[in-house]
């Protein structure tokens, strides 16, 4: 006799079955082409990681975004300039709106990335525009949101809250200057669901549309048998580290038909695919993205990934490398920092900062381009030219927590891919201040 704990066991671990997850992010992207097609000239963005998921990249090109769910939960609503996405705009000016796609496990019809995180997004930038542009002018600055998601005391709450994030914007030196000429109408934000009519697109006349798009139909209990054989899981894309064996979305696409061809092949046949990849990897040495390197404006330091150091002599005058390599011949004008990833990393990248800045500041002086870059560009490599900004650039007087935040807002400003870790933060923080200091 099957007992009950025996019956929620097999349940969990059908929740878990990567066959269910991927069939049930396959059904869901069918839902973002649909939206895709009544909106053709928007972009489709991605809000990462979990977004990125449903869009099928060898259908639609694919932007990305990163709003935290945590930036929107109740009481703890924040206009995050670590966060701040402001490449995004030039993607939204440039269309005259843009789709964003998240979604959310059970409980919850859309994440509060989408419900609460980007409106305060689209109303701050929207009211700093009309501040900048001194008032004038019919241009909509209210906060909009979702009633079904948003009780109207907390929409007052999240209100009451905006002019200080528009003025958090304007202290950290953000270039609102830029903002206004980029977005010539306000921004608004739509949002769609698979519970949501498709039968004809909204007006966009007035404003620039932001259209969230929650991915996945909601489930009350989170998942549902469906008649073709599989387990829908709502929000199957989130958490990923605990279902996906290693895959990525690109290898999933890539490899849809033969992955999903059949329930009990398919988690082999994953776990073939992530070791061939993994090995093609480490013969190349080298990530499948492209090189990546953005200089950071108004000066000649420039932030890359592993690509984008190819044949850097030819490009650059200098190197600061955070990862380990083979070669070890010490050379003028190359620094090996070898920092690991992981804890052990974060305690290397305290004490590399000083060798960082004295090994470039001879080459800034003479204004000659210094790369730094790590695997990705994204972590390691943002928190030693942070410090580096910081360091050279920086006007006369002392280092405090906002100019450390105003040197980050142009760090990001030029080199969008940057999402350094609150502890990389804390670490550059701590170089200049204290060891009790913490950027947040």
């Amino acid at each position: 006799m099957i007992t009950f704990e025996q019956k929620v066991d097999e349940i969990r671990k059908e929740h878990k079955s990567i066959f269910n997850r991927l069939k049930s992010i396959e059904e869901d992207a069918l839902f973002i082409d649909q939206v895709a097609a009544l909106y053709p000239h928007l972009p489709l963005t991605a809000n990462e990681r979990c977004g990125s998921w449903y869009i099928n990249p060898t259908k639609h090109k694919v932007h990305s975004v990163y709003f935290k769910s945590t930036d929107g939960h109740t009481g703890e609503w924040d206009f995050n300039v670590r966060r701040g996405n402001f490449h995004w705009l030039d993607t939204i000016a440039a269309h005259q709106g843009a789709i964003v796609v998240d979604s959310t496990r059970r409980g919850k019809r859309i994440p509060d990335a989408l419900s609460k995180t980007i409106p305060i997004w689209c109303c701050v930038i929207n009211r700093a525009i009309h501040r900048y542009n001194g008032y004038q002018g019919d241009w909509d600055t209210r906060f909009h949101s979702l009633p079904s998601a948003v009780f109207r005391s907390e929409h007052a709450q999240i209100e009451c809250r905006i002019d200080g994030f528009v003025q958090k914007l304007w202290d950290l030196g953000v270039d609102v200057e830029r903002l206004a000429r980029l977005i010539k109408k306000p921004l608004r934000p739509v949002w769609l669901t698979p519970q949501s009519s498709l039968d004809q697109a909204i007006d966009t006349s007035a404003f620039y549309p932001v259209i969230c798009v929650s991915a996945s139909e909601f489930i009350e209990g989170g998942c549902q048998a469906r008649p073709s054989g599989f387990l829908y899981v709502q929000g199957s894309a989130d958490d990923q580290e605990a279902w996906s064996l290693g895959l990525t979305c690109g290898l999933f696409w890539k490899h849809q038909k033969e992955i999903l061809h059949h329930a009990n092949t398919c988690e082999a046949k994953v776990v073939a695919l992530v070791e061939d990849y993994r090995r093609e990897r480490q013969q190349a040495a080298m990530d499948d993205d492209d090189g990546v390197a953005h200089l950071i404006q108004g000066t000649s330091l420039v932030i890359g990934n592993r690509r984008a150091a190819l044949g850097w002599g030819k490009t650059y005058d200098a190197i600061i490398q955070c990862i380990a390599t083979n070669d070890d011949e010490p050379k003028r004008n190359r620094l090996d920092l070898a920092i690991p990833e992981g804890k052990k990393g974060q305690h290397i990248l305290e004490k590399a900062i000083p060798q960082a800045i004295a090994f470039a500041r001879p080459f800034l002086t003479q204004n000659k381009k210094v790369l730094v870059y790590s695997i990705d560009g994204k972590d390691r490599a943002v928190g030693i030219a942070l410090a580096l900004l910081v360091d050279y650039y920086s006007d006369q007087g002392p280092v405090t927590k906002d100019s450390i935040k105003q040197k980050l807002v142009q760090l990001i400003a030029s080199h969008p891919q940057a999402a350094p870790s609150r502890v990389t933060l804390r670490r550059v923080n701590a170089h200049f201040l204290s060891a009790s200091s913490n950027l947040e």
